[in-house]
């Protein structure tokens, strides 16, 4: 074999081994950016099927950092439901009087409402001191409700861009008279630019502060085995990221380095680039009880199911809720007469999409009690 000859082979074996590198590269980047799909399990002993999933149904409901912060004992015998905050998984830096944390109770006890009513139960709630009690029975010749299903499954934080158009005004004027206590602040209105403007100063400062990004790391999921594992907290799915873009996210991005300056200022740039993209904002206002803030979770959950329906997308913006000074000067800003504890950001969007379904297992937190 001439020198020519043998340069060539060299040559074409090295591309022939860099080809299949890179191929094996991008099969592996390929899998790694698919959606996540888990299968938690659904299985409580001594619990008939209907009720097992209408309690995992339940668990799809909007909780800050997917943290799904519900303990529950379950009386089988009695038809009753005990609910009630794992002060574990309580957001202490962001949420250290558990406004949120109750609101989000509130919004599982809504859909939970919803999905025993899917599986032909009626369900009766009542507060008592820092719990829950759910009563549920069934109806006769009661069927299943796949509709209602479809719609706690279509249902979720959409952190995309959305059209900057406004919600028709038929959705705005139904919603509206539906609901007491939210009001819709539409892009061009004064209070809608006012809403924009705090709540990007409100995330400036909230990033700046090294205890909020520890504990958003310390939530955040940075491989798909790792949310396989843990079945909660923020995966690249749910902040939004597809295909190649999840994949280099997962691959360069690590629980140390989302605590720093860089992570930060991206989580700044996203937070302006949603903020740019909106359609409307709607603001529910409420007491601070316990059970006044359970039952703005569930209007919260109730109004986001009927934006679903519309197909308005709906992302929670609460950072000027959490942040001083904006948590206390925001009320009088925009002239409400009771205290805001919830800002939602609107829009419409070309593919609605669907919850990830990223949620524990049942016998992770319910306790049958017979």
């Amino acid at each position: 074999m001439t020198r020519n000859k043998k340069i060539m082979v060299i040559v074409f074996s090295i591309l022939g081994a860099v080809i299949i590198a890179l191929s094996t590269v991008l099969a592996a980047a390929a899998i790694m950016g698919r959606p996540l799909k888990v299968n938690p399990s659904r299985k409580l002993d001594g619990v008939n099927d209907d009720i097992q999933n209408a309690l995992w149904y339940s668990s799809i409901a909007a909780n800050s950092h997917n943290t799904q912060m519900w303990s529950i004992k379950l009386y089988s015998n009695e038809n009753r439901l005990q609910i009630s905050i794992d002060e574990s998984r309580v957001l202490n830096v962001v949420d250290s009087e558990k406004r949120e944390a109750y609101i989000s109770l509130g919004c599982y006890i809504e859909t939970m409402s919803v999905a025993f009513n899917a599986y032909g139960y009626d369900t009766q709630v009542n507060c008592d001191d820092l719990s829950v009690q759910v009563t549920y029975q069934k109806r006769d010749n009661a069927t299943v409700d796949t509709v209602k299903l479809s719609l706690i499954d279509k249902r979720h934080t959409d952190k995309s861009a959305y059209s900057n158009g406004k919600i028709e005004q038929k959705t705005v004027t139904a919603l509206l008279n539906k609901y007491s206590a939210i009001t819709l602040y539409q892009n061009g209105d004064e209070n809608f630019a006012y809403i924009k403007r705090v709540s990007m100063d409100a995330i400036t400062v909230q990033s700046a502060n090294q205890a909020y990004r520890d504990e958003l790391a310390e939530w955040m999921r940075f491989s798909d085995k790792e949310a396989e594992s843990k079945l909660d907290g923020i995966t690249a799915d749910m902040i939004g990221l597809k295909g190649i873009v999840k994949t280099f996210y997962y691959w360069t991005t690590t629980r140390e380095s989302a605590k720093g300056d860089k992570f930060a200022q991206q989580g700044i740039d996203t937070a302006k680039n949603q903020l740019n993209n909106c359609g409307a904002f709607a603001i529910i206002t409420g007491g601070s009880t316990f059970e006044e803030l359970i039952n703005t979770g569930r209007k919260t959950q109730a109004f986001w199911f009927d934006c679903t329906e519309n197909n308005i997308a709906v992302q929670p913006f609460s950072a000027a809720l959490e942040t001083e000074p904006f948590c206390s000067s925001i009320q009088n800003d925009l002239g409400v007469t009771a205290p805001i504890q919830m800002i939602l950001r609107l829009g419409y969007v070309d593919e609605y999409g669907a919850n990830c379904g990223l949620r524990r297992n049942l016998t992770d937190y319910i306790k049958v009690i017979i």
